[in-house]
């Protein structure tokens, strides 16, 4: 918690030293830097009848959310986004948000606190903000595989260098990467929340890259195509309640992770190990990641795209050893305006394989090693891909704060990470002050490896929201309604309704 904080004031120092940087620019531009900021008030509550509230009236909102059958809060964020200075070579934004929350995992919510600086393609990010998917629609998708916006943000420092293209392509070829550490926020509440006993995690350190290349030229030609690596880690810490296969019956054990600058560079270069891996090292921490490929259709009036993601847990699955079986396929076309629809996503996710079901060492007696049983999202040391109980991939794959209704409460574990899923999405706008979605999945769903259902379980998950926005005497006013409805053997039957009022303004245009 102590770097958290450290954190936040590297933020504010960056906030006092950008206007002094940006010397080049005039008086009257750094003055905008203060004005061109968005103000917002938001208040929400949730109501539903089953045991849980329906997953799509909590997934995908950057963990602001609850699976609890009543919930509700209070929001305030004041942000600048940096899209404003788009025309600069320098350029600035940062936001504070904040939730007072009841029926959520706490009470007190800081959902954003950043501060990022450019200059031409470099920026600079220090503190929790929520970044947008890669290449999926964020209102529409399931969401992505790897990382996601179902749990909230991770306070880090993070990287970017923006699109440029490859010297003497001339556009046609254009490279975008980053890289960040941060720090995980929920070691407090995973020690509280677990059952006594059960394993957690505490002072986690969290590391992403990422390297995308995008060939093609929108201007010259409507198709181009997209293709990266994405690769995140959880590393150093204290891990408790560890139960390894080495334990004796009942005991369990505590694993202080080196937290210090070999393991930094450890998370960088995918090296290391981990105190039980014994004779058979392999890598410290808990790495994952997805391939990343897109393929749009930039047209005047029609937008198009196909995009694909290749989830893997370790080597066997990076490296395309046991072949391409877990993917998410997915299609979104945009249409001309008309009252009736204007985007239409279609995807379909399978995850039932995992490098198959055998996994094996190599041994002196045994020498032939096979890496399957991936497990997604689940580590031995920490409490799996999740932040405060939500995956930080795809919602699909069911999180931890839904185990009461696997027969796992209290444990932060994934149990449900093999499935099959269609998924559906719809949204339209009738006129400048409506608009609506609706989502659709259809999963059917086999638990783990190491502990299957006894039957195959099928769930259903619906979503039908509209939102109402004034644009004469109530202007920067928006009303949502939202109605969720949860059928099958999986998490059971539940309807829920979600309410949403929301105020915007600007303090100068």
């Amino acid at each position: 918690m102590k770097l958290n904080w450290k954190l936040y004031t590297l933020c504010g120092v960056l906030f006092l030293a950008m206007p002094m940087m940006a010397a080049e620019e005039t008086d009257s531009t750094r003055r905008n830097w203060l004005h061109e900021t968005e103000v917002m008030a938001e208040v929400s509550a949730t109501a539903s009848t089953g045991s849980y509230a329906p997953l799509w009236l909590v997934s995908n909102r950057y963990g602001l959310s609850s699976v609890k059958q009543y919930s509700g809060y209070v929001r305030a964020r004041v942000e600048r986004d940096i899209a404003n200075d788009s025309t600069r070579k320098w350029r600035l934004g940062y936001g504070l948000d904040l939730a007072a929350a009841l029926g959520h995992e706490r009470v007190g919510i800081v959902q954003q606190a950043y501060v990022e600086g450019a200059w031409k393609m470099l920026r600079l990010t220090l503190g929790a903000k929520q970044q947008p998917l890669e290449t999926q629609n964020p209102e529409l998708s399931s969401g992505a595989m790897g990382l996601g916006i179902n749990a909230r943000p991770i306070p880090q420092i993070r990287f970017d260098i923006d699109w440029f293209s490859f010297p003497g392509t001339k556009g046609w070829w254009q490279w975008k990467l980053h890289g960040s550490y941060g720090w995980m926020t929920d070691g407090r509440w995973q020690e509280h929340w677990v059952q006594d006993g059960m394993r957690y995690a505490k002072h986690t350190l969290y590391h992403e890259k990422a390297l995308y290349w995008q060939f093609g030229r929108k201007d010259i030609f409507p198709l181009t195509y997209e293709i990266g690596l994405r690769m995140m880690a959880e590393f150093g810490g204290s891990s408790y309640n560890v139960k390894t296969v080495r334990a004796h019956d009942g005991q369990k054990t505590e694993y202080n992770h080196d937290s210090g600058l070999r393991a930094y560079w450890d998370a960088l270069l995918c090296r290391g190990s981990d105190a039980t891996d014994g004779s058979n090292p392999n890598v410290s921490g808990n790495h994952l990641g997805s391939y990343i490929m897109q393929l749009q259709y930039h047209g005047k009036k029609w937008q198009a795209r196909a995009y694909w993601e290749r989830f893997f847990e370790d080597h066997s699955m990076l490296t395309v050893q046991y072949g391409i079986r877990d993917m998410l396929i997915g299609a979104e076309v945009t249409v001309p305006r008309n009252p009736f629809i204007t985007t239409a996503v279609l995807e379909y996710i399978t995850t039932t394989d995992q490098s198959g079901a055998v996994y094996h060492d190599g041994t002196h007696n045994i020498p032939d090693a096979m890496a399957g049983r991936d497990d997604y999202y689940n580590h031995l040391h920490y409490a799996g891909w999740q932040h405060y109980g939500q995956t930080l991939g795809n919602p699909l794959l069911t999180s931890p704060l839904y185990n009461g209704a696997l027969g796992h409460d209290g444990v932060l574990m994934f149990y449900n990470n093999r499935m099959k899923g269609w998924h559906v999405g719809l949204s339209g706008d009738p006129s400048a002050q409506w608009h609506w979605r609706i989502l659709a999945s259809f999963t059917r769903n086999w638990g783990i490896y190491a502990l299957p259902f006894d039957e195959m379980q099928r769930q259903t998950y619906l979503l039908a929201e509209g939102r109402f926005s004034p644009t004469r005497r109530a202007k920067g006013w928006d009303f949502v309604l939202g109605i969720g409805y949860d059928h099958g053997g999986l998490l059971g039957n539940s309807l829920g309704f979600q309410a949403t009022i929301r105020k915007t303004f600007r303090l100068a245009k």
